[in-house]
């Protein structure tokens, strides 16, 4: 294909390498690879004025493109660091990143935070971050946010571990890690309700997610999804992940 090279955005090893080198490794105890990124300590590289960017992005705000870039690159230069593969993952035609064989991927961003997962031994993978909703947010979206079980879940248990607000942070959360998750199968936009926890272990930070029975079947899911997060003062990152080799 002779136009394969500008099917992708080209982004110069020097540029990944400094990325690289300002983020910072995400333990979440688990065996994929994650790591975050400050974007304030990227503004003043004027990253969307270095690289030829997507038609797609163009006419975005000087943030969005620089957060885009940002996770693009650091997911580029992850996958250099870790996997030994040097392959451009954006699209110039695309909007979501084209992984490479046997490895799946995940990018989100939350005011100035970033972080990007990668893993090339995972069933499925998803992660998420999210700064804590406040009370009131929490108090007027819950009903679009929670199932009946999780509301009940609240009182029952939740209730000694969290506050509401944080409480609506983590199912919030958590559920966009697992649609990221199963966006490869699904290739669809599943709402809030359509999925719930099933199990949650605050002490470990896990739990397992389940789909409805009509939903799990439309899109051939899992029965079953693993998840957990992790808590920083102002903001909450969750995961879903489920290693091939695992039982």
């Amino acid at each position: 294909m002779s136009n394969a090279v500008s099917y992708y955005l080209y982004i110069p090893e020097s540029l990944c390498g400094l990325i690289f080198e300002i983020s910072k490794p995400i333990l979440f105890k688990m065996p994929f690879y994650c790591y975050g990124l400050d974007l304030s300590k990227t503004l003043h590289l004027h990253i969307d004025q270095q690289l030829q960017t997507s038609k797609l992005i163009a006419q975005a705000r000087v943030e969005r493109k620089n957060e885009y870039l940002c996770g693009r690159i650091l997911a580029q230069a992850v996958l250099k660091h870790h996997l030994d593969l040097d392959q451009p993952l954006t699209s110039m035609r695309e909007h979501l990143p084209i992984w490479p064989t046997h490895v799946l991927g995940s990018i989100s961003h939350s005011q100035n935070k970033l972080i990007v997962a990668l893993s090339n031994n995972a069933i499925y993978l998803g992660v998420d971050i999210e700064h804590w909703v406040t009370s009131e947010f929490a108090q007027e979206s819950a009903h679009l946010v929670l199932t009946p079980s999780e509301f009940d879940l609240w009182k029952t248990k939740a209730c000694e571990f969290f506050d509401f607000a944080r409480y609506v942070s983590l199912i919030f959360s958590v559920k966009e890690s697992l649609y990221k998750a199963v966006y490869p199968t699904a290739k669809q936009y599943i709402d809030f309700l359509e999925a719930s926890i099933v199990d949650i272990n605050f002490e470990n930070q896990t739990l397992t997610l389940t789909f409805l029975p009509e939903i799990q079947q439309r899109y051939q899911l899992l029965e079953q999804y693993q998840g957990g997060w992790t808590i920083e003062k102002d903001h909450i990152m969750t995961w879903v992940f489920q290693a091939r080799n695992s039982s």
